[in-house]
């Protein structure tokens, strides 16, 4: 199906790309298989050399291509901003899916609320596995509570009698309008139903929402402004952060797409996640910055704020230390235990990184210290046997031994 050949279509969709022949063609599909229609896919190809191009060359009438010089997923997102024609924006990552009734439960919604400027919805994790965790129902359920409880705030406690863990977030829950329930029970989803709260607050704790299931409004995207350019990760962090700051936001509890980790083959991403594996310790250090211009610059009195941002330096020293950044992970760790002093396993990680005898040693040491955590779990969930245990265990004792 196809939507009218001229005309401002309903929504604009960006799609930037760097590198992903291998796993912009399931991208794509999904876009394709959409049960709504009336939408214009931009992709920025941002400088690839894998033979992209060729592979989107007259996909469909509704695909634009955009070429430029690698600047980033950033740059390419503002070019797709500058060029895109509908009143609705949403994005699209290359290696990502949407569900077939993404489109139809976003049209619907602002169909319905006219006034409103953005829309999230559920969506699942697919680590290799299949996808099975919802993302923001996890967040509010156990990430953002145990955080929580790490710092004592209470932002995340459930209204009296309330067991529905999004309502630690948000501040009501409102049946869908007709035409969207329609949509949601075909999609077998008919216990789905419309969040809405002024939830900026809560983006203390980390990433509420996700661009690919985030629609706004063009307006509210030229009252918040671009992205970041010159950041190579965590800028959709303030983005939405911005969003969030500014309007209300409305979270429809339906997965709508699937975050894949793999490509379609099942082989790792021939250009990685940028925010995980050797990105990561940047994605750590460039949301330090975020975090305290939204929350910390300012109000530095507040203790709570305080041992939030101490979490954050926790993360990037344990990123850090994985990843060969000696140095820096020591300066990460020790500004982690002044914000929280009772961070005891922070304390051992900044000590075993101060002692080791090299780097390659406090490195392979960390790591090692990590797998036998896993796999002792793994023997406790009976995933291993012990003697499968032992056997692994002396492999990295082996690999550390070798180091020194």
């Amino acid at each position: 199906m196809s939507g009218p050949a001229g005309g401002t279509p309903a929504i604009s969709i960006i799609l930037p790309t760097f590198n992903r022949r291998d796993t912009i063609g399931r991208a794509i599909d999904s876009i394709r298989g959409q049960s709504f229609a009336d939408w214009e896919l931009i992709v920025i190809d941002d400088g690839s050399t894998d033979g992209t191009a060729d592979a989107l060359a007259g996909i469909d009438p509704r695909v634009r291509v955009v070429r430029q010089d690698n600047q980033g997923c950033y740059a390419a997102r503002n070019t797709g901003i500058g060029v895109a024609r509908g009143r609705l924006i949403t994005f699209m990552d290359s290696d990502d899916a949407w569900l077939p009734h993404h489109l139809d439960i976003a049209i619907g919604f602002f169909r319905a609320s006219p006034g409103d400027h953005v829309l999230l919805t559920e969506f699942f994790e697919d680590w290799g596995g299949g996808p099975d965790v919802r993302h923001d129902w996890h967040e509010a359920a156990h990430t953002f509570p145990r955080m929580a409880q790490q710092v004592g705030s209470r932002m995340l406690d459930l209204p009296p009698g309330e067991v529905d863990d999004y309502l630690r977030i948000y501040s009501t829950r409102e049946p869908l309008d007709a035409e969207t329930q329609k949509v949601a029970t075909r999609a077998g989803y008919p216990e789905a139903a419309l969040y809405r709260g002024q939830i900026f607050e809560y983006l203390r704790f980390g990433h509420l929402g996700w661009l690919p299931t985030t629609i706004v409004t063009r307006e509210a995207i030229d009252r918040v402004g671009a992205f970041l350019p010159h950041y190579r990760t965590a800028a959709d962090y303030r983005f939405l952060g911005l969003l969030f700051r500014n309007y209300r936001a409305n979270m429809i509890s339906i997965p709508t797409a699937v975050k894949h980790s793999l490509a379609p083959s099942g082989e790792t991403l021939a250009e990685g996640h940028l925010a995980t594996g050797a990105h990561e310790y940047r994605f750590a250090v460039h949301r330090l910055p975020l975090y305290d211009e939204f929350f910390w610059t300012g109000r530095e009195s507040d203790d709570e704020l305080r041992r939030v941002r101490g979490l954050y330096q926790w993360y990037a020293g344990r990123v850090g230390a994985q990843l060969g950044k000696r140095a820096e992970a020591i300066q990460h760790l020790d500004d982690a235990c002044a914000s929280i002093p009772p961070l005891w396993s922070g304390r051992l990680l900044r000590w075993w990184m101060q002692v080791a005898p090299s780097d390659r040693v406090a490195t392979e040491g960390y790591r090692g210290l990590l797998a036998a955590r896993g796999i002792a779990k793994d023997v406790v969930g009976g995933r291993l046997s012990p003697a499968d245990f032992v056997r692994k265990t002396a492999k990295r004792l082996a690999r550390l031994a070798g180091a020194g």
